[in-house]
C-alpha cells in the first residue's frame, strides 16, 4: 500500500513538470475574451507573413497544430517555415491599413 501512494505521488510531481509553459492557439481563438489584454506564450510554425509598408514592424501567422493565430511583432516578421516561440498580449478587433483581424497577438 505504501509502495502505491509513493509511486503514485512520483507519478504526479513528474506529469505535473511536464506542462507546457504555452497555450494552445485553439484555446485562445475559442474563448478571446477570457485572455484578451493578457500576456500569453504560444509556440509553432509560421504559415504566413505579412509586410506592412512604412512601418518598421511585421506581422506573421502561426500554426501551433490546433489553430492560427496572427502575431504584430516589433521587428521584421520571421520566415515561413521557421519555428517559433512568442510572447505578447492578446487583442481582438485589430485593423491594419484595410484588413481587419479578428483575434492577434502583440509582441
Amino acid at each position: 500500500m505504501i509502495r502505491a501512494s509513493v509511486f503514485f505521488s512520483i507519478f504526479l510531481l513528474v506529469v505535473s513538470g511536464c506542462v507546457s509553459p504555452y497555450t494552445r492557439i485553439s484555446k485562445i481563438k475559442d474563448n478571446p475574451q477570457k485572455y484578451q489584454d493578457k500576456q500569453v506564450s504560444i509556440e509553432g510554425k509560421i504559415v504566413e507573413t505579412l509586410a506592412i509598408p512604412f512601418i518598421q514592424k511585421g506581422m506573421f501567422q502561426v500554426d501551433d497544430g490546433s489553430d492560427r493565430i496572427w502575431v504584430m511583432s516589433q521587428k521584421r516578421a520571421p520566415f515561413r517555415g521557421d519555428k517559433v516561440a512568442v510572447k505578447g498580449i492578446v487583442k481582438t478587433g485589430f485593423t491594419i491599413s484595410d484588413r481587419t483581424f479578428g483575434t492577434i497577438i502583440v509582441e
